[in-house]
């Protein structure tokens, strides 16, 4: 009797990894499709072709078009802009800003693969086809984005308060000049395509704004 439940939770372990692989397989070709066309053209029956499975098979995980777009707006752009800042160190604005760069090139490390392939207009395209495909998607990065906000707009007074940081520009413009900066980077991201040549122009771009910013 013991071996035989053993037996059994082993089969459940084995169906639960073959039902984890074969959602992602899913929603990692539906995000490609997605990517080299867009939600509007992508058809139903194009993702189940290119996932090689049965109508059965890939109705068993999602149901609708909708459903699988939202999921992969999940697992590819929301759950990769979302920051837990709450946990980056308050004592030091540097240290923050270093979790926050490493953060960031976690963050590319997982989608350097679509990138370099020379999707990373495409991304872009997606990021926006998204919020206006799906207003509560807007609304989800709407508020991922104030929450990016009140954290550095925090870590910035901390840094003012123990004198880490002895600009008088206000804290709010500064918040604002962190967030913004990278996105003329990844501009010129998109036109070269140099990955390494993006993550070093943030990097170098924050560090220096930040010894202009402690004198």
């Amino acid at each position: 009797m013991h071996s035989k439940n053993i037996f059994f939770i082993f089969a459940e372990y084995l169906l639960c990894l073959y039902m984890k692989d074969t959602k992602e397989h899913i929603i990692k070709t539906a995000f490609l499709l997605f990517l080299q066309k867009s939600y509007k053209a992508v058809t139903l029956k194009d993702i189940i072709s290119a996932t090689g499975l049965s109508n059965g098979a890939f109705y068993h995980y999602f149901e609708s078009k909708e459903q699988l777009f939202k999921e992969v707006v999940e697992t590819y752009f929301l759950r990769l802009v979302r920051r837990i800042y709450e946990y980056y160190p308050k004592d030091s604005f540097w240290d923050f800003i270093q979790d926050t760069l490493n953060d960031a090139e976690e963050v590319h490390k997982q989608i350097d693969e679509f990138l370099m392939t020379g999707s990373g207009y495409n991304y872009l395209l997606f990021m926006f086809e998204t919020m206006g495909q799906f207003p509560e998607m807007h609304i989800e990065i709407n508020r991922i984005h104030k929450m990016e906000f009140a954290a550095w707009v925090e870590i910035i007074d901390i840094a003012k308060a123990k004198g880490e940081i002895k600009s008088e520009l206000p804290t709010e413009l500064i918040a604002r000049m962190f967030i913004y900066m990278p996105d003329g980077s990844y501009l010129d991201f998109i036109l070269d395509k140099n990955l390494t040549k993006y993550k070093l122009s943030h990097r170098r771009l924050w560090e220096g704004l930040y010894n202009t910013l402690k004198t």
